[in-house]
């Protein structure tokens, strides 16, 4: 009887631990993105790669391995992730590089899992694969913009050049580029305002002019030009894009500088006035005038601020006993334009100092008019006969 309790024990046992052997198992999934989500030929990525396990068992002494394909390499082959416990999981980062012959579509990655069951002594391999897809994004850029004036102004007709280069990795086919919607100071020269570039590939730059006026209304600011660029990709989707030129309008001061007056005054100091008039189309700011002469003037520098298109400013200039005759003054005049950018504009100018002005003392002025007083006195009758007629 003992005999059989013990035999049914053992027996129960048995099946229990045999039981318990069979629903014992590892499960791993796979899960994967990209950073950045896009990726292009002949760039570098990384792949994060999440293993969980969604077994009841643990798997010890794990390794991950990433076959490299003909279009993606990964920079390490394969990556430990030590022991993945029952329900959990473990991300992994995997840097990559994307040939730069690799065409565009899903690239499937195959990945190896190698792994201990706790407690045996066997070791279980497991396949799966990650998937990234590569893409060749079209992107055009405006490289570089020229005009064919170096200050554009009002009323002007102008010519602008602008570069396009394809610096994305797709070929980019019958692209147009065109100027509409424009500013109310710029207007089209011709009728001319699309521009047929045909088939850009990858690294391609062309050049495309448009001749361009500006209204006699614009302002002297930095206006936008939107340039359209119209375009399929090798997939045959249209795309429209808009870039925006930047277009500075300019007014140029022109200053007529001459002489007003010189002379020596009374005091025995000679006067120079010189007249600075602004008979351009811009404004002249922080203008400053520096006199430069044979004879000693001062002040030397006149700080005159801005001066407006059809302004008149008027500098004096004083010296002490001078030489009465000709002499020469160099007038340079120093200023800003609305763009911040410094110009100077050098004058010679001649002046003449006459005579010195003769001053009767103030005492002998006095006396002078008594005696004429007095002579008048004394000699009225004769004065209103004389102013009289008889």
């Amino acid at each position: 009887m003992n005999r059989i309790k013990i035999l049914l024990i053992v027996s129960i046992i048995s099946i229990f631990m045999f039981s318990s052997n069979a629903n014992a198992y590892v499960s791993l999934t796979f899960s994967s993105s990209t950073v950045p989500s896009t990726i292009e030929p002949g760039t570098k990525a990384n792949i994060l790669i999440t293993i969980s396990n969604t077994g009841n068992e643990i798997a010890t002494n794990a390794k991950i391995s990433i076959q490299a394909t003909s279009n993606v390499i990964p920079d390490s082959p394969s990556y430990s992730l030590g022991t993945l416990n029952a329900g959990g999981s473990t991300q992994i980062t995997v840097p990559i590089t994307v040939s730069p012959n690799a065409q565009e579509g899903t690239v499937a990655i195959p990945v190896t899992v190698s792994y201990s069951i706790s407690g045996s002594g066997s070791t279980t391999d497991s396949q799966n694969s990650v998937s990234i897809v590569i893409t060749k994004r079209t992107l055009l850029q405006i490289t570089e913009v020229s005009y064919d004036k170096p200050v554009i102004q009002r009323g002007d007709v102008f010519k602008m050049t602008l570069n396009i280069q394809n610096v994305g990795k797709g070929q980019i086919k019958d692209l147009v580029a065109s100027i509409r919607n424009f500013a109310s100071a710029i207007s089209p020269a011709t009728t001319d305002t699309e521009k047929f570039l045909g088939v850009f590939g990858s690294g391609d730059n062309k050049s495309v002019s448009f001749d361009l006026t500006v209204n006699n209304n614009a302002d002297t600011i930095a206006y936008s030009v939107p340039v359209i660029l119209d375009f399929y990709d090798e997939q045959g989707i249209a795309h429209s894009d808009v870039k925006y030129v930047g277009l500075r309008i300019s007014g140029i001061p022109d200053f007529v500088v001459y002489v007003e007056s010189s002379e020596i005054t009374a005091d025995s100091k000679g006067k120079v006035v010189v007249s600075v008039a602004n008979a351009g189309t811009g404004t002249s700011k922080f203008l400053t005038a520096y006199a430069k002469s044979d004879i000693a003037l001062l002040p030397a520098t006149v700080y005159i601020g801005n001066l407006d298109p059809d302004d008149t400013n008027s500098l004096s200039f004083e010296t002490s006993y001078p030489s009465s005759g000709n002499h020469k003054l160099n007038l340079t005049l120093v200023y800003k334009d609305s763009y911040n950018q410094e110009f100077s504009n050098s004058y010679d100018l001649n002046f003449n100092f006459g005579p010195r002005a003769f001053k009767i003392p103030a005492v002998f002025q006095f006396i002078i008019a008594l005696l004429i007083i007095f002579f008048a006195y004394k000699n009225k009758n004769t004065i209103l006969k004389m102013i009289n007629g008889k």
